[in-house]
């Protein structure tokens, strides 16, 4: 093999070899890779969970009720929650995905879909694909008054079979 003066191997803008300009581009190509550069994450980071405790809705258990089944109410911006009327009643649950506690979204149809990962959840809150593997948590749903507002209280589990009639 001959050899070059080193003169000829190198960029005459740059003035690099090619050795560090590779080593450069490795670099820079590992570090767009890992999630540097400043693009946008692939993935939703997970939301901060809102305070807990009493949430008053705008809305009534008389109105709720004389909805169709399946009607979602969303309050995820109030506290990261659902109200949803079913044929046994109403009850609210949870928007936060049980895998890494980033906010689902709205259900269409009978899913709920997690934009992090992808876990599904049917409008009980059961799960029907992962990765999560638990369930969807119930809150308690009581009247500020009766006939008043509906009050979801995030501070207070219940089963996922309560129901506010």
């Amino acid at each position: 093999m001959s050899q070059f003066p080193s003169s000829l191997l190198r960029d005459p803008v740059s003035g690099l070899d090619r050795r560090t300009f590779c080593a450069g581009a490795l670099a820079a190509a590992t570090f767009v890779a890992c999630g540097g550069g400043g693009g946008s994450s692939p993935t939703p980071a997970p939301q901060a969970p809102p305070a807990t405790g009493p949430k008053t809705t705008t809305d009534t258990k008389t109105a709720l009720l004389a909805l169709p089944d399946g009607t979602t109410r969303d309050y995820r911006d109030l506290g990261n929650f659902f109200l949803i009327k079913d044929a046994t009643g109403l009850y609210a649950m949870t928007a936060v995905c049980t895998h890494l506690g980033c906010t689902v979204g709205l259900p269409v149809g009978a899913t709920i879909t997690c934009p992090c990962h992808g876990s599904q959840y049917n409008l009980g809150g059961g799960n029907t694909l992962g990765p999560a593997i638990t369930p969807l948590v119930h809150f308690a749903v009581t009247e500020a008054t009766p006939g008043g507002a509906l009050v979801v209280n995030t501070a207070q589990t219940v089963a996922a079979s309560v129901r506010l009639t």
